[in-house]
């Protein structure tokens, strides 16, 4: 089985539509959903924004299921030109940011895959990136931070999960991959209230509204990024079901050969 771990509803509901997943099984107060996406049995969940929400979230994953995978994917901020909105990255290696102060940047390795299982030479239309995901206790929203932060640690994209779930798998002894769609460019700042919109992992719509309400400019920011959120779903659900298609690990080889 392999375990898919999202943050938000926007990341998962794109990859429902296309999997076979209609059993919502409550596990340890978490909503997992079983089925199957590209053949493969899964379990899908959207786990609340942020490192302590993925922490609990992987430990319960494994717990619960002892997949022989866990993808740990959503949605990234670039931290270099050459990735786009929309790219795939794969991470390679999997970085924790302890400090930016502008004149220094601070990080450490949280993890990284024992193996890319079969994704080295990743068949599909889309274009993929291999290198370093880094993780922040918040959303990076300025491009002046992703791209010192991108340029210090030669990190490919900046998310608030990924490390978490890497240090539970391997303490777990759990294969994992790290996979970000990415939805804003390096060179793009992010609405400075976003990170007000999230409490205990979860988003705020009254928060929104409110925040909206106060600046009505806002709005035009937010329906920018819904758009481009909608789309990188979309990529990421259609990347995902090919890819676990192409994933090769020893125990789903033995259960096809049987």
């Amino acid at each position: 089985m392999i375990a898919i771990l999202v943050a938000v509803k926007q990341e998962l509901n794109p990859i429902l539509r296309r999997a076979q997943a209609n059993d919502v099984v409550r596990q340890a107060h978490l909503d997992f959903h079983e089925g199957r996406l590209g053949g493969q049995p899964v379990a899908l969940l959207a786990l609340g924004v942020g490192k302590e929400c993925a922490r609990i979230a992987a430990e319960m994953t494994i717990k619960c299921y002892r997949p022989d995978l866990v993808i740990t994917a959503g949605f990234g901020g670039a931290c270099v030109r050459d990735v786009m909105d929309r790219d795939i990255v794969i991470g390679t290696e999997i970085l924790e940011l302890e400090e930016d102060r502008g004149s220094e940047v601070r990080w450490r390795v949280a993890g990284q895959p024992t193996s890319l299982h079969g994704l080295e030479q990743f068949r599909g239309n889309f274009r993929v990136h291999y290198g370093r995901i880094i993780t922040a206790e918040e959303m990076v929203l300025k491009a002046a931070n992703k791209n010192r932060i991108g340029q210090a640690s030669g990190a490919l994209s900046v998310d608030m999960e990924t490390s978490a779930v890497a240090a539970v798998c391997a303490a777990r002894r759990t294969d994992f991959l790290a996979v970000r769609c990415i939805t804003d460019r390096v060179h793009e700042d992010l609405p400075e209230q976003f990170n007000d919109f999230f409490v205990v992992g979860q988003l705020q719509p009254g928060r929104v509204l409110a925040a909206v309400l106060r600046d009505p400019h806002l709005f035009l920011d937010l329906a920018r990024l819904g758009c481009r959120a909608a789309q990188a779903g979309q990529t990421l659900a259609r990347f995902l079901e090919a890819a676990v298609q192409q994933v090769s690990l020893p125990a789903m080889a033995q259960r096809r050969a049987a």
